[in-house]
């Protein structure tokens, strides 16, 4: 009888671990998706909360002094580009409209297709906030010139770049 009674207390606590154990994976179960929708709106607001230092450039008109600016402001972020399509001026040559400036320093700009605003394989020489001021400069940009500008992201939907075009 000893035995019986002794097996019986074990198949019962066995029997109640595994309903524990069922109904914990059960509620498991059932919490997943709230974390999942959870963590999906904590990554949407801080991308947003990112992306709001641009949103003074985003498809705004803006003055060749707020391009100095730009620069400025974003000089402490590494591989970020701001490309600027200047007027087209009468004897200067089209290269010379064109201009990739990293603002880090760091290196080159990636190779950008201004027509269709798109990065394209490769890079390309940037030039520096001095060349842009100097007024007698191949590069240099009016601070009362108007552009347009706007955000260009990369394949991971990250702003990596801020497209200039004059007005």
């Amino acid at each position: 009888m000893e035995n019986i009674a002794s097996f019986l207390k074990t198949t019962i606590s066995i029997l109640i671990t595994l309903a524990i154990i069922s109904s914990g994976l059960f509620l498991w179960g059932k919490t997943q998706p709230v974390v999942e929708l959870a963590n999906s709106q904590a990554a949407a607001q801080a991308r947003a909360l990112s992306e709001q230092q641009y949103s003074a450039f985003d498809n705004q008109l803006v003055s060749g002094s707020q391009i100095l600016t730009a620069y400025r402001r974003y000089e402490s972020q590494p591989s970020f580009c701001l490309y600027i399509e200047r007027p087209n001026v009468y004897g200067q040559d089209a290269s010379y409209r064109q201009i990739s400036m990293n603002p880090s320093g760091e290196g080159s700009c990636r190779e950008f297709d201004y027509s269709s605003r798109k990065f394209k394989e490769g890079t390309r020489s940037s030039q520096s906030d001095e060349e842009i001021s100097d007024a007698s400069g191949w590069y240099y940009i009016s601070p009362q010139s108007r552009y347009r500008a706007e955000l260009i992201k990369d394949k991971n939907k990250r702003i990596a770049a801020i497209y200039f075009q004059a007005q």
